[in-house]
């Protein structure tokens, strides 16, 4: 019997949905087989997640049949889900062997030789490198990313309630950070001290590890801690993200010890306006360009455009690592002529780099509801000063 932590995050009607949409997609679009190999795409599919060593892909046909090709060793995964995966069937491939002629063999065996087959060309990987080129069998090689992705765009109901709960729990942790610090602590004790709040509230595996940085070199995106002592006065990043069955919510807070530097405050007031006129105008059916000008313009107006290196939001959900954003899935960038949609969920954080200062940015992690963003976290955005 499964045991309760092997569950998967929805229930089965919720998978076959998600099935027969992507089986009306391709049927609008000529394709006879799809061959998906992004993990967050073949997991939003089926529930199936997990991290196998070597090269994986599910390969489905129009009609819903559908097979997985792995490494061998990893089809003990599925196995052990076979009672609710609606795709529990797979093909090993033994350490050594081709894993292009497997999959060949697959396909073949699922269609016909003028068949359409679709592949996501932006994610090639060692399985695929057989079919890129040109090919003489006979069949139609297009490019199938962005296919899932337009599925994932729209969170379900189940999906943003698993994200309220990873929200509660990002908030949770950057509150234990501030708590735990003292002039002197390191940015590695920082860390860790977010880290294990994470995990005693309850996250699952993190496709990131938190993002902590104190001082200056927080300036330097992404990049975390060191072993350096956080000094009074310095700017404290703090960024995590909790999961919950996979689903990532991040969080970015900003705190100090003792007054920030006067730049500082004002870099965090001009996101923060940012913030809250984004939260105030933006709508459903509004292009994502439009929606990215209203947090823009108030930080140009502002003076601080030359610091505004980053769009304003990125689309998050199921996430794996190396990283948890979906940015390939949706952003609220300029240029970006897609519409905003109900149910969309997003990072919101506009955000300003300012070398020798550091980053300082205005966070809330949100889903897009009819009357405009609504938190994830339900926490207060605030700089914290102990």
């Amino acid at each position: 019997m499964t045991e309760k932590f092997d569950r998967l995050a929805f229930a089965p009607e919720e998978y076959l949905a998600r099935r027969d949409a992507l089986r009306a997609l391709m049927v609008k679009r000529g394709i006879d087989v799809v061959v998906l190999t992004t993990t967050e795409n073949t997991y939003y599919l089926t529930g199936f997640g997990s991290l196998a060593y070597g090269a994986t892909a599910l390969v489905m046909r129009v009609d819903g049949k559908a097979v997985w090709v792995m490494r061998r060793t990893e089809l003990s995964n599925v196995r052990a889900l076979a009672d609710q995966l609606w795709v529990n069937e797979g093909i090993g491939v033994a350490d050594g062997d081709s894993h292009a002629e497997v999959l060949n063999t697959a396909i073949a065996d699922l269609a016909d030789a003028n068949a359409v087959v679709a592949m996501e060309f932006a994610a090639v990987q060692p399985i695929l490198r057989g079919f890129v080129g040109p090919r003489n069998d006979g069949r139609k090689l297009v490019d199938a990313s962005g296919l899932v992705e337009h599925l994932r765009r729209i969170k379900s109901t189940a999906e943003i309630d698993l994200m309220k709960r990873a929200g509660v729990m990002a908030a949770r942790a950057c509150r234990d950070g501030f708590e735990a610090l003292t002039e002197g602590i390191t940015d590695s004790a920082l860390a860790a001290v977010v880290t294990d709040s994470l995990l005693r509230n309850g996250s699952g595996r993190m496709a990131q590890m938190p993002n902590v940085c104190a001082g200056p070199r927080s300036a330097r995106a992404h990049v975390t801690w060191c072993g350096a002592p956080i000094l009074r006065g310095d700017l404290i990043n703090i960024e995590p993200a909790a999961s919950v069955h996979d689903y990532h919510t991040p969080i970015y807070r900003f705190y100090s010890i003792g007054a920030p530097q006067d730049i500082v405050r004002r870099m965090f007031d001009v996101c923060r306006s940012s913030l809250d006129e984004g939260y105030a105008r933006i709508r459903p059916g509004m292009t994502s360009h439009e929606a990215a000008r209203i947090f823009e313009t108030v930080i140009e107006k502002a003076g601080f455009a030359e610091y505004m290196v980053t769009r304003p939001a990125y689309s998050i959900g199921a996430a794996f690592p190396p990283g948890w954003g979906e940015d390939n899935v949706m952003a609220i960038r300029s240029g970006n002529e897609q519409l905003l949609e109900e149910g969309m969920c997003f990072h919101v954080v506009p955000c300003l780099y300012r070398d020798g200062i550091g980053c300082v940015a205005a966070s809330m992690p949100s889903v897009l509801t009819h009357n405009g963003f609504e938190s994830l976290s339900q926490d207060e955005v605030v700089f914290g000063i102990k």
